[in-house]
């Protein structure tokens, strides 16, 4: 049994260290969100964005009264989670020994869900300023997915034993990974309009990403058998070129974007319409990417494997085409928001992702609720929920206003189709909220 361990230890050792090797590089997606105060409301502002948030959330709201004068630096939002056996699990057990009845209940978990997921990103804006009417805002969004089938995950707690105690075969079919970093520049404008009795304006943002570093794989039929004992691995990977990165190349895909947005304002009554990516020609430059086969065989006294980088045009079809879809597909978002009081801001949104695939870190459906409260002069307030694809969004957080200074903080707990995770973000500005 002690053998069988180690034999699936070593394989899946070699398995994660072969994607998960070059991904880590720290090299410096389309916008990330530069301000806290839309995660503090669940990200419920299309008809109420000003300044910062409206870059990357609805370009009109810059040509809105409120927008002003805003200027920061590397805002950051990060996104860890782990389902459904989540970080909170893992730190119930830290240092222990796992008990037969605690993986008996995980399997069971991982099994009704179908595997066990695990991603992990981070939203850096290097760069955010508004003007008025203008803003420009330079970011880069990191992300990683990874998904393991629910043999594999018996095959991690228990060997190829199994719950019995006896050998067993367990397939890894199913097993999935996925990873990319993108950089993008935006600048954008809003055009102010008459509107008897309110405000009114048209916006949009021009977008210009480069793609750094991608990376996927998916498993093809690997496999531990018990008799006899043997680990078969069969998962091709495509990613960029680590020899590319060390030399500091660090432009692997490219394309141009557009945002386009609406804002109309009648008294304490806000409407907002947007479609982020109304179009965008982004892909990754296939001549940067390298295929490692991915394969393993081992018994007791014998291992052979593959993991050498080999040309772009040996990779299977299937990878190919996940690296075509890695791109950024339209969003529409329609939004209302209304001002109970002066200080007091309630605002509504409905969001739907449009097309299969993408590099999406955001859920395809989203439908909630937000409220801002600025009544404490120096402490401003916010919450909100959203029912999300196949989960929700809670979310609340605050703003420390010190003259033009602001320091905010927000945080969020998600589940649902693009996993369990407890979100946080902090923004310093200046000139605005």
């Amino acid at each position: 049994m002690h053998s069988t361990k180690k034999i699936f230890a070593s394989v899946a050792w070699v398995a994660l260290a072969s994607l998960g090797g070059p991904a880590v590089t720290p090299v410096s997606a389309q916008l990330a969100n530069a301000s806290a105060s839309t995660l503090g409301k669940a990200n419920n502002a299309t008809a109420s964005a000003r300044g910062l948030e409206a870059m990357s959330v609805n370009p009109a709201g810059l040509g809105m009264p409120g927008s002003g004068f805003t200027l920061s630096f590397l805002p950051l939002q990060l996104r860890p989670g782990l389902d459904p056996i989540n970080f909170e699990d893992m730190k119930g057990v830290e240092g222990q020994l796992i008990s037969d009845a605690l993986k008996e209940e995980w399997l069971a978990r991982i099994d009704s869900a179908g595997g066990q997921s695990g991603s992990v990103g981070v939203d850096a804006t290097w760069l955010a300023l508004a003007m008025g009417p203008i803003g420009l805002q330079v970011s880069t969004l990191t992300n990683a997915d990874l998904s393991l089938s629910p043999g594999m995950m018996e095959g991690f707690l228990y060997g190829n034993a199994g719950r019995t105690g006896n050998p067993s075969d367990l397939a890894f079919t199913g097993s999935t990974a996925d990873v990319f970093m993108v950089s993008t520049v935006g600048f954008s404008f809003a055009i102010p309009m008459s509107n008897p009795g309110g405000n009114m304006a048209l916006g949009a943002t021009l977008k210009y990403s480069i793609g750094h570093f991608v990376g996927v794989g998916q498993d093809e039929g690997g496999s531990f058998a018990a008799n006899p004992v043997s680990v078969t691995m069969d998962f091709p990977v495509l990613h960029t070129d680590d020899l590319r990165l060390e030399s500091n190349e660090y432009d692997n895909g490219r394309g141009v974007g557009l945002d386009v947005g609406f804002q109309m304002q009648n008294g304490g009554f806000s409407f907002g319409a947007a479609v982020l990516n109304a179009f965008n020609t982004f892909a990754w430059d296939s001549t940067a990417l390298v295929f490692r086969p991915g394969t393993a065989s081992l018994t007791i006294d014998n291992l052979e494997s593959d993991f050498d980088a080999m040309a772009y045009d040996g990779a299977p079809d299937s990878l190919k085409t996940r690296v075509r879809d890695m791109t950024f597909n339209p969003t529409v978002s329609v939004g209302m928001a209304y001002d109970l009081a002066s200080a007091f801001t309630v605002s509504a949104d409905v969001r739907k992702r449009l097309g299969e695939g993408g590099m999406a870190v955001t859920p395809d459906f989203h439908a909630g609720v937000g409220a801002e409260f600025r009544g404490l002069k120096i402490i401003h307030l916010r919450g909100g929920a959203a029912v999300i694809t196949d989960g929700t969004l809670l979310s609340g957080g605050a703003s420390l206003v010190l003259g033009p200074l602001s320091f905010s903080a927000a945080g969020a707990l998600r589940s649902g189709e693009v996993g369990e995770a407890v979100l946080g973000q902090f923004t310093l500005s200046f000139g605005g909220r």
